[in-house]
């Protein structure tokens, strides 16, 4: 069994407020019989909608483990600039489609604008 400590996290699909994880650290306890943990445990499990925290729940967690306003505040931060690059690169990609002929067009342009340059042709050999 194994005992993982809570942090402050940083995955930005959190709707609102911190996001809360676990550490890479942990404490190992001795190994239990699953059958014991099952007989003792196996009645109590919790519902999906148990299993979700609210701001507050997360908040209080978070100030248990010893992480300040300033640290949400950081951490926060920076979870809205990822969030809004998400933003950006979800609304680009939905004009996938005029991307690309955008590039094909900017293409098409360097390659004529080379075709007029006045060296352009100074590298082919004359015919003779």
């Amino acid at each position: 069994i194994r005992d993982y400590d809570i942090i402050l996290g940083d995955h930005p699909c959190c709707s609102y407020g911190p996001p809360i994880t676990i550490d890479w650290d942990y404490h190992q306890y001795e190994p239990l019989d699953i059958n014991v943990y099952e007989f003792n445990n196996g009645l109590s499990r919790k519902s999906i909608r148990e299993l979700c925290m609210n701001y507050y729940q997360r908040i209080r967690i978070l100030s248990e483990a010893g992480f300040t306003d300033v640290d949400v505040k950081v951490v926060m931060r920076e979870i809205n600039r990822a969030k809004v690059n998400r933003t950006i690169t979800r609304k680009v990609l939905a004009h996938y489609p005029l991307l690309k002929i955008e590039t094909a067009v900017e293409s098409a342009c360097r390659k004529f604008k080379r075709l007029f340059k006045e060296d352009h042709w100074k590298g082919e050999a004359p015919n003779a």
